[in-house]
């Protein structure tokens, strides 16, 4: 079974879970301490101190489980989970999470779209004068703060494809294929048209 993602497709088979994960391993601290053991004659004020970190993604990340019935109908198990950092201190990221479960039962090749996942952020930007924005006393005059809020909202569409045969594979093979095929088509004439493209000269001889 094939399932297409936004721009993305993936493969699965009957009710086996497909994941896929964009985003970053950000570090998180899990412990911090001192070790029992010291040395008088070690010159490292680190010495005995010790951390531990644990990897986690930071992103989008997607699970489905899809399970098909004999007419072609493709039940959907669906988890959704959005993680942005908020902050960072000394590896004690502060992580905003957003998620939705759901179940949907759609026909082979029809298309379902998750959304509802909205971000309101706050933003604050300081713009000033080079140098002159850094002099104390006068830099409020070279420089200003725009504030504002952010908001966005995630939408996912998912398309399943059911793959009964070896020829409906190569077939969806050969489909997307010519998708990839006519976008480089599109990506050359139009490095063409613009005439940015480099003129070939032949090499002068030095008399």
């Amino acid at each position: 079974m094939s399932i297409s993602c936004q721009h993305r497709r993936f493969l699965t088979t009957d009710n086996q879970e497909a994941k896929i994960t964009v985003g970053r391993n950000i570090p998180f601290q899990t412990r911090s301490g001192v070790n029992s053991l010291t040395s008088t004659n070690s010159t490292n004020s680190d010495y005995g101190n010790y951390n531990s970190y644990e990897y986690k993604d930071v992103g989008k990340t997607l699970k489905i489980t899809p399970q098909i019935s004999k007419d072609r109908m493709v039940r959907l198990v669906i988890s959704l989970e959005v993680t942005d950092l908020e902050s960072t201190t000394d590896f004690r990221p502060t992580t905003l999470k957003r998620a939705v479960d759901t179940t949907v039962v759609i026909k082979d090749g029809e298309t379902v779209v998750i959304g509802g996942l909205i971000d309101d952020k706050f933003s604050s930007t300081e713009y000033k004068v080079p140098c002159l924005g850094d002099i104390p006393g006068v830099n409020l005059l070279f420089s200003s703060i725009g504030k504002g809020n952010v908001k966005t909202n995630l939408y996912v569409f998912l398309t399943p494809h059911v793959m009964k045969n070896p020829e409906e594979a190569k077939k969806l093979y050969l489909d997307k294929r010519n998708e990839i095929d006519k976008a480089d088509d599109g990506g050359i004439k139009l490095y063409k048209k613009s005439g940015d493209a480099p003129e070939h000269r032949e090499p002068e001889l030095l008399n």
